[in-house]
């Protein structure tokens, strides 16, 4: 069995899926981050699918070209429930829409996991930016189903995970599959939420962030709202310990340090986040309004489909603020450490 060091381990879990035998789980380290280790009481038969389906011990070699947009919603419900433009939930109810499966991270208690749906009426539990790793245990497999079974699939995750489906699909037919990745901060150790969890105080997260405020594309402020006991909510605002260490480079996993999967052009289809730093459409702002990066001709196809608009913009306006879709280096982190 080789699987890619604790450095580099992003914690995608495709290995995991692909054991055919069950000798791979993830489990939450001390240093709170899902790390993947052996069942010791399985036996690993050296079929070495593991290695050839992890994402870092099988890089590709991106090529191809990709455009920016500035990108909303036109539904205005879908909108008001996304933590931007709601450009995510427009593309998965075109695929609903065709009798496709759409998944995505949902916040369950106080963990985060990929959950599958086939229904609009649960397209709500996908909205929202989710700053905690998911569990993406047997999502894998459900995908291939799907695929399988000649269905239309929009996958969204972090680049990590879109690269390990891509990796662990392999063969398997994928001109229905649609593959959306985030533009990513990085995963932080989850020791602050399991903190929380321990306290005794609450159900679980209801949002990292919303919109009650309006949208602004300069100086957003987040805000973590909890779930009492009692059912009410409190609102722990930004200066907490979970957004804290979010915010805090020095408590990211290892391989976000060093990213292998960020980038002006990906494997995915296209990449989405917040268009930070926009002056163009300030009409937009209150809602929310999203960049979306296209890296192929068919998610523009399926962009045409929806209920969204889309307009072309310069890649300065883009990267400017958003450095986080090409940088992650952080080489003198570990000096601060």
């Amino acid at each position: 069995m080789k699987l890619a060091s604790p450095k580099e381990c992003t914690g995608c879990m495709a290995c995991v899926d692909t054991c055919s035998h069950n000798v791979l789980k993830a489990t939450i380290d001390t240093d709170g981050y899902y790390t993947i280790v052996p069942d010791l009481e399985k036996k690993c038969i050296e079929c070495g699918r593991c290695s050839q389906v992890c994402p870092v011990l099988n890089l590709t070699q991106t090529t191809g070209e990709s455009s920016p947009y500035a990108a909303w919603n036109k539904d205005s419900k879908q909108r008001k429930q996304s933590a931007s433009g709601g450009i995510f939930a427009a593309m998965a109810s075109s695929i609903i829409q065709k009798g496709g499966s759409v998944y995505g991270a949902a916040i369950e208690g106080f963990d985060v996991k990929h959950l599958r749906i086939t229904d609009e009426r649960e397209l709500y539990r996908l909205q929202g930016s989710k700053y905690q790793h998911s569990d993406m245990t047997g999502v894998y497999k459900q995908v291939r189903n799907d695929l399988r079974q000649g269905m239309y699939v929009l996958f969204s995750g972090l680049g990590c995970q879109v690269a390990g489906l891509l990796s662990f699909l392999d063969k398997t037919q994928k001109e229905k599959l649609y593959t959306i990745d985030t533009i990513c901060g990085g995963l932080s150790t989850m020791l602050p939420m399991l903190h929380l969890k321990e306290s005794g105080k609450y159900k679980g997260i209801l949002s990292f962030r919303d919109k009650e405020n309006g949208w602004q594309s300069k100086g957003f402020r987040y805000s973590l709202k909890m779930i009492r006991k009692d059912g009410s909510v409190e609102d722990l605002g930004l200066d907490n310990m979970v957004l804290n260490t979010f915010s805090s480079k020095l408590l990211k996993r290892s391989s976000c340090l060093d990213c292998k999967f960020i980038g002006l052009h990906r494997d995915s289809d296209c990449t989405i986040g917040d268009f930070w730093g926009d002056e163009s459409f300030k009409e937009q702002h209150n809602e929310g309004l999203s960049v979306l990066i296209a890296h192929s001709d068919r998610i523009i196809s399926l962009v045409k489909e929806t209920h969204m608009e889309a307009r072309l913009v310069l890649w300065k306006d883009v990267t400017a603020n958003n450095c986080n879709i090409y940088w992650t280096h952080y080489p003198l982190i570990r000096y601060f450490i």
